[in-house]
């Protein structure tokens, strides 16, 4: 290989490397747990073990999983999955600041907004939102993320 080439080959390698952090920081891992929470008896889901201590802060008795979903998705890309009772759940991350993801939450029933706040997720942490009534007590749901 020529001076020249091997001097390009070296850039290109560089900018790869120097380029490749930013754009792993650009996406997100994100899980949501949607738990359903009531007064009906005493049992805490084995497959909630993880957050159990923060599930002791609420005022219900017995927490049931319903559905787990991972996924990951780019910085500044909404994400909305469907939640019972006909809801939707939006995650918008729009930012790292100091370690954290920011991160806009909102649940909808149609067009009726039933929560519409930001947090500050820390890196592998869980934030566990209270949301709207279904059945015999309410819909929780538990989002986790790692970036």
């Amino acid at each position: 290989m020529t001076r020249p080439a091997a001097l390009v080959t070296a850039l290109v390698l560089a900018a790869i490397t120097v380029s490749a952090p930013a754009r792993s920081q650009s996406s997100v891992s994100l899980t949501v747990q949607v738990i359903h929470a009531s007064n009906a008896g005493t049992s805490v889901d084995p497959a909630l073990a993880k957050i159990r201590a923060q599930l002791g802060s609420m005022k219900y008795s017995s927490y049931k999983l319903l559905e787990t979903r991972p996924f990951s998705t780019a910085l500044g890309a909404k994400h909305a999955m469907p939640l019972p009772g006909g809801r939707t759940l939006d995650l918008y991350p729009f930012g790292l600041s100091g370690g954290s993801l920011e991160l806009l939450v909102t649940i909808t029933d149609g067009s009726k907004r039933l929560l519409d706040t930001t947090f500050r997720l820390s890196n592998n942490g869980t934030i566990l939102v209270g949301g709207p009534t279904y059945g015999d007590g309410v819909l929780l749901v538990a989002i986790s993320g790692s970036f």
